[in-house]
């Protein structure tokens, strides 16, 4: 049986915790309450803050076995993608939500380092250890990958992921995930975080199926599509900052993450 990993090296888990005490991007994401936005008493605000800031994988389970339908599963088989609303609980979703405010992004690039900001807009940061948050969606992310190998015998071995952000004015023309001449990625999955995204907010993933059928999907928070990465597809600009997590289901061996 084929043991699925991540591009993180595995640490205790279950031991970790990230700690939110700031508000993050106050423009478009939901937010844990600041500290002093409460009038606790000391106990109190002890009580909150350890319920509120301790995050554990648990909270990212998802159980996937009953969540993937028969049909899900014959429409991503047939058509090329399908739509998972609601995958995460609160803690969760806000936990990533914090987590892609505090970062550090990177500007993205095409093949061979090129930086063409006209065809793509995004900065982004790959996950690694350091983003707990982002480490236990991967995980789940994996456990995912399991039930697909197990039902569509898709042969993935591993996944990576990054943090992206779309600046407002910015997207990412039409596209596959896999270069020509390469079929590594098996599945592309995103997560999207911004809650009350509006169709005027523009940023919607435009994806052509199996079938040469547009499908324009909107990021609307907590949710992931999958779709396969051989699929073209592209961002339409967004006219709001726009946050997501892109992910990949791989077939190849796993390699050492080197973050960039």
């Amino acid at each position: 049986m084929t043991t699925i990993s991540s591009s993180i090296e595995v640490i205790d888990a279950d031991l970790k915790q990230l700690r939110i005490n700031e508000r993050i991007a106050a423009d478009n994401l939901s937010l844990l309450p600041h500290q002093s936005d409460i009038n606790y008493t000391s106990n109190e605000a002890h009580s909150v803050d350890q319920k509120q800031n301790a995050l554990l994988s648990s909270h990212f389970h998802v159980d996937w076995e009953h969540r993937l339908t028969d049909d899900e599963l014959d429409k991503l088989s047939f058509e090329g993608f399908i739509i998972i609303d609601k995958i995460f609980e609160d803690r969760a979703l806000l936990a990533l939500q914090a987590e892609s405010g505090f970062i550090d992004y990177r500007d993205a690039h095409l093949a061979a380092g090129v930086r063409l900001s006209h065809i793509r807009g995004d900065k982004i940061r790959w996950i690694n250890k350091d983003f707990y948050a982002g480490f236990y969606y991967l995980q789940s992310i994996n456990e995912l990958a399991g039930v697909l190998n197990r039902t569509l015998y898709t042969g993935i071995r591993h996944s990576e992921a990054h943090y992206a952000c779309y600046p407002i004015g910015f997207g990412y023309q039409w596209h596959s995930d896999n270069p020509t001449g390469r079929d590594e990625r098996v599945l592309s999955a995103v997560f999207y975080l911004n809650d009350n995204w509006e169709k005027d907010d523009g940023g919607a993933l435009e994806i052509v199926d199996h079938h040469g059928v547009h499908n324009v999907i909107l990021p609307v928070a907590n949710r992931l599509i999958i779709f396969h990465s051989d699929l073209r597809h592209q961002v339409q600009t967004a006219y709001r900052q726009r946050y997501s997590i892109a992910t990949w289901m791989r077939r190849d061996t796993l390699v050492p993450f080197v973050s960039v």
